[in-house]
């Protein structure tokens, strides 16, 4: 009995860990998708790619004389905020300086827009319920709150039971509102993690459509079209699986993206 018990143990603590490296890795790989996309709309507002130039100009004071050269250098965080490494950071540090985000927010306000969207925490969340899906979808821009909330209802009991009527409704994405595609993507991921929603045929059907319709302006926006591919990629592995290929009968999901 006791070896039996202490196999059990010894398998859930695997388990436990098995889980928490996935979890990890999850984080870390949404974390690549969200630095990148950050970086791409500063260098877009900026009209520049160089992350030593980008650091000069919007955090001049981490810029320092090489006493051997003479000439100034960065931190080297941009060049790994470039490529993904690393997640730059909001707020403001110990010494009173903005942090990346705030920095680069006065150059590109949409880059800070962009880093705290909704998209990135539905991405690294297994599940998501329905109250806290009602509450990361009434803070999106309510022109796409409305598709799924009745912002009239200021009883946070009636949102919640609006939303679970209203997830299966369609909705109007203009070709090339890069901003509102991004808004309900994020809110019909939502809707494929919420436990006792997510596998009912007729609302997988329409987030499916939902999804697709908003593939393409988000392929096409300066932020996601150099990592689209990699990120549907993800995104298919990761979240939707065969959706496209089940509930979807106008085509995969990528020719829907373009």
């Amino acid at each position: 009995m006791k070896i039996v018990t202490h196999s059990l143990h010894v398998l859930v603590i695997c388990m436990l860990k098995t889980l928490k490296n996935t979890n990890k890795q999850i984080r870390d790989e949404v974390e690549k998708f969200q630095a990148l996309a950050w970086f791409n709309a500063v260098s877009h507002a900026m009209k520049d790619d160089s992350p030593y130039r980008l650091e000069k100009i919007i955090q001049p004071w981490h810029m320092k004389n090489n006493d051997l050269e003479g000439k100034l250098i960065g931190s080297r965080a941009w060049d790994k905020y470039k490529v993904g490494g690393r997640l730059p950071l909001d707020g403001y540090g110990k010494s009173g300086k903005p942090l990346a985000v705030i920095a680069a927010e006065l150059k590109s306000p949409v880059s800070a827009w962009l880093y705290r969207h909704p998209l990135w925490k539905t991405m690294k969340t297994p599940s998501i319920s329905l109250d806290i899906a009602t509450q990361l979808i009434s803070k999106l821009n309510p022109a796409v709150s409305k598709f799924y909330i009745d912002l009239g209802q200021i009883n946070t009991v009636n949102q919640i039971n609006s939303l679970a009527e209203n997830i299966s409704l369609d909705i109007w994405i203009e070709w090339d509102d890069k901003y509102q595609a991004m808004d309900h993507l994020a809110a019909n991921l939502m809707f494929l993690k919420i436990e006792g929603l997510r596998h009912l045929t007729d609302r997988r059907e329409k987030c499916a459509e939902n999804i697709a319709k908003s593939l393409g302006p988000i392929a096409n926006s300066y932020w996601m079209k150099p990592i689209n591919e990699e990120l549907f990629d993800w995104l298919e592995q990761n979240i939707w699986g065969d959706l496209f290929d089940r509930h979807y009968n106008k085509g995969d999901r990528r020719r829907a993206s373009r």
